[in-house]
């Protein structure tokens, strides 16, 4: 069985254009987004997925430097996107893609192992990174390529194929469907993705603070120091979350 992580990717975000590509500390979101996937064990690839627009070259160009591998799909329909993955990579239905979006540097690659095995352990088709309601920013999902060609297959509503991920899981009737908890030690609140200027001021703040090199970090250490100067996880806890189908 292979065991892919795909992170989405695209420069024409209407909250903050080019996210992805902004520098903090000499390295752009994306630098830190790879570095800290790749240290999860459990993967024989690490692919970013971004869209056929033009825009979207310097994303292509970005990778290609780095040896990282990336491949191209709808804008929209980034349900279809991953499917081209799936079909690109000649995977099996057994094989396993993970899906994470770029927008959110510091995801755990220790978390990402943790998840694999809670996912394989469960026998699921689905299995969801479950940080609870206070942490934004640790997110990953799992899935069978069968369940997500199926899905590919079946989805008719714009937020299915926008989110890649919701016909699977709003048919559990289909699809076996579980969640792995983490960090259930953590108390305080704390928004590590990059959706809105805020969003990145507050990323800012947290790289000039940080003791240690951020690439390296924890997640619990992150969200322990976090909980230490909390004057900083404040400066984008007021960002609204998007909700499927906004």
């Amino acid at each position: 069985m292979k065991i892919v992580a795909c992170s989405q990717a695209r420069l024409d975000s209407t909250r903050l254009p080019g996210k992805v590509l902004l520098q903090v500390g000499g390295k752009s979101l994306l630098d830190y987004h790879i570095s800290r996937v790749t240290q999860a064990t459990k993967l024989v690839e690490h692919v970013i997925a971004t869209s056929e627009n033009e825009n979207d070259n310097k994303i292509v160009a970005f990778c290609e430097q780095r040896g990282v591998r990336v491949i191209r799909g709808s804008k929209d329909n980034v349900l279809l996107r991953f499917n081209a993955v799936a079909d690109e990579l000649a995977l099996d239905n057994e094989d396993r893609i993970i899906r994470l979006t770029a927008d959110c540097p510091l995801v755990d690659g220790k978390l990402i192992d943790e998840l694999v095995s809670s996912h394989l352990a469960q026998g699921d088709d689905y299995t969801s990174l479950n940080t609870g309601n206070l942490i934004r920013g640790f997110d990953a999902e799992i899935m069978s390529v069968a369940a997500l060609r199926y899905a590919a297959k079946q989805a008719n509503k714009d937020y299915e194929r926008e989110h890649v991920t919701p016909y699977i899981y709003q048919h559990p009737e289909l699809f076996k469907c579980g969640h792995f908890k983490a960090l259930t030690n953590i108390s305080s609140a704390a928004r590590l993705c990059i959706d809105e200027p805020a969003d990145f001021t507050m990323f800012e703040a947290l790289v000039a603070a940080y003791p240690d090199d951020l690439l390296c970090a924890s997640s619990q250490g992150i969200m322990a120091f976090l909980a230490q100067y909390p004057a900083i996880a404040q400066l984008n806890l007021h960002v609204h979350q998007k909700r499927l189908g906004e």
